[in-house]
Order: C-alpha cells, then structure tokens, then sequence
C-alpha cells in the first residue's frame, strides 16, 4: 500500500509543479487577488485540485493491480466522483458557478455513493433513532446523503488559508486509515492512503508559499472522499462507533453548521461569503504581530502562520476519535466538549480577549 502512497504523492508534486508553471506561462486556472475571501497578493493557480485528483486516480489504479480494491469498487468510485469534480472543476476554470448547481451536484454524487457503493448509515448509536433506521432502511439513506453531500462545501468553507484544508485532511485520512487498520479494513485504509499521498504532495506546493490552490476542485474531492470513507468505515466494521465518523470531522461539520446560523442570525444568505470564520478571526487577532517585522510580504507571512493554529483545533477533534474511536458514550462527550471549546474560542476571539 505505501508504494500507491508515494505514486500518488510523486503524481500529484508533478502535476502541481506543471500547473503553476501553466499558471505563470499561460495564465490557466489563476485566481483573482480581489474579493472578500482573498488574503493572497499575487495571482495563483486555483487548480491544486486538478493534481490531487490525479495523484489519486493513479494511487488507485495502482491499488486495483496490486487487488486491494476492485475493478468494480474502481469504476463505482469514479461514477460517484465525477458530478463534484466536473462542479469544481467548472467553477475554478469559468468561476460564478451558481451555488444551487454546486449543491445538486454534490448531492447527485452522494446518491451515486449510496446507490453504487452502499453506502448508508446503518446506526447513530441512539436509541430509538437505531431501530426506526433499522425498520426503515430509506432513512439511512436519506442521513447518508446529507452528509456526503455537505462534506465538500464544509471542507470548502475552511479553505481560506495556505495548508488549511489540506493539513486538516491529511490528519482526517491519517485516523479513518488508522482505524481501517485497527479493525482490519484493508479497503478503507488503502483509499486514505490514496489521499494522504496526493496530499503529501499537494502540500508541499501549497504550505507555507501558497504556489498553488486547491480551488473547488480539490476542497470537494477531499470532502466527498472523506465522507464517504466515514460512512463506509461505520456501516462495514460494528466495532467502530458511528460517532467516530462525527467527531474525526468535527471541525469542518462545525464550522459549515455553525456559519450557517450565523449568517441567518445576521440575516444574510447562507451562500454569502464573509470574513467572520474561526480562521478568519486567527488571521486578524492573532497573526497581527507579524506585520510589524521586515519581511518582504508580512501578508503571505500571517495567511502561512494563520493554519497551525486552525491545525491544533482540528486535533482537538482527530485526535480523541484516533484513540476513542469505539467507545460511544466517550465519543458523544468529546463532541460536546469539541463544540464548547469552539465555541468559547471564537467569542473571545471576537471580543479581542486573546
């Protein structure tokens, strides 16, 4: 499996390396300078997502030779894959595609997962909520869709910084990998290393310099990836905890649900951009100090220093469904205690107390 992992690594550092170079020489796939998510100062290749995807289409041909996963699961991967890369791929190249079809799009991606792969909630680890599930199947379903198909405008929604999303990935995929392992999965666990391999080379471009974007392309593959991942990993292994699937993606499900009451707090649409993330209040309250030293872009300085502090949150949650990722009680506690400590992070980061 490690040889697919440093294919897909050595594929996705190439392809990186051949955009930007696109990007500079032909101006392909660059992103504008001016909005109001934009922290970068010159313009850059938004199509990282392009080279993750090749990076892991390769690790998983290479699987498929080496029979860790299947023709059939292959194909049946990459029929369910195809609406959110063809969305993203769309929106970084010709830009303004409309929020509604992003959305159908990833939903249309998830019905193909849960139709082609089986892949259903099959408990929540709540009584009576497990046995209506296990009376009527269509509602694992239904729950499977919502969360496949809201994972990659989460995973989007925290791509705001250099590394951001992509190390937060990477440590996702480390411990759904881990807990294949654990439980002996060899399936799950070699599609994570699929991933954590393109993202070892993605990230090499894009942290600290930021040469490179992942653009929508590469924030809804990872997020479908790894949600998928999650769902298949519960529903094939009853060891595992259907609140390890919660809590390894706790921080990019919180920062997607608790924006969107925020936004209809403010009464501004859901879709909106805005500045008022966590990442976005790291930036301004705690990165601050860097701009008084001399260096030659204190702009690129604070977005690259911005993201291990975001890194340390996501491990807050990664870290305790790594260790705990069978016992359920524990794994409810830690949720709540994931959500309270975001929660008084972000009020006192807005309060300029930190």
């Amino acid at each position: 499996m490690l040889h697919a992992t440093a294919l897909s690594a050595l594929l996705c550092w190439l392809g990186c390396a051949a955009l930007i170079v696109l990007g500079r020489r032909r101006h392909f796939g660059l992103d504008e300078t001016q909005g109001v998510q934009k922290w970068h100062k010159h313009p850059t290749p938004r199509t990282g997502g392009f080279a993750l995807a090749l990076g892991m289409m390769v690790g998983m041909l290479w699987l498929m030779h080496l029979t860790y996963v299947s023709a059939p699961v292959t194909i049946r991967l990459a029929l369910a894959i195809a609406p959110v890369l063809l969305a993203g791929v769309v929106e970084d190249l010709r830009r303004h595609v409309p929020p509604l079809w992003r959305a159908l799009a990833t939903v249309l991606a998830a019905g193909l997962a849960v139709w082609l792969l089986e892949a259903s909630v099959t408990r929540l680890g709540l009584w009576p909520l497990d046995a209506w599930i296990h009376a009527w199947p269509v509602l694992g379903w239904l729950i499977a869709l919502v969360a496949i198909s809201a994972l990659p405008h989460a995973v989007n929604m925290i791509d705001g910084y250099n590394g951001l999303a992509g190390m937060v990935s990477f440590m996702i995929f480390g411990a759904i990998g881990y807990v294949a392992f654990k439980v002996s999965d060899p399936l799950i666990m070699a599609l994570s290393l699929a991933a954590i391999g393109a993202l070892l080379g993605f990230l090499f471009w894009n942290w600290p310099r930021g040469l490179i974007f992942l653009g929508d392309t590469g924030a809804y593959l990872l997020g479908f990836w790894m949600a998928l991942l999650s769902v298949l990993l519960v529903a094939r292994n009853p060891a595992v905890s259907p609140w390890f699937a919660l809590m390894v993606l706790a921080y990019p499900v919180w920062e997607l649900l608790y924006s969107l009451w925020r936004r209809k707090f403010r009464q501004r649409a859901g879709t909106a951009p805005d500045t008022l993330h966590l990442h976005h209040l790291v930036y301004w309250r705690l990165t601050r100090l860097l701009d008084e030293d001399d260096h030659p872009d204190p702009r690129q300085r604070r977005n690259a220093a911005t993201s291990p502090y975001l890194w340390a949150v996501a491990a807050f949650s990664v870290g305790p469904a790594m260790l705990w990722w069978g016992n359920t009680p524990l794994l409810m506690a830690c949720c709540v205690g994931f959500v309270t400590l975001y929660l008084l992070a972000y009020r006192l980061l807005v309060q300029r107390r930190i």
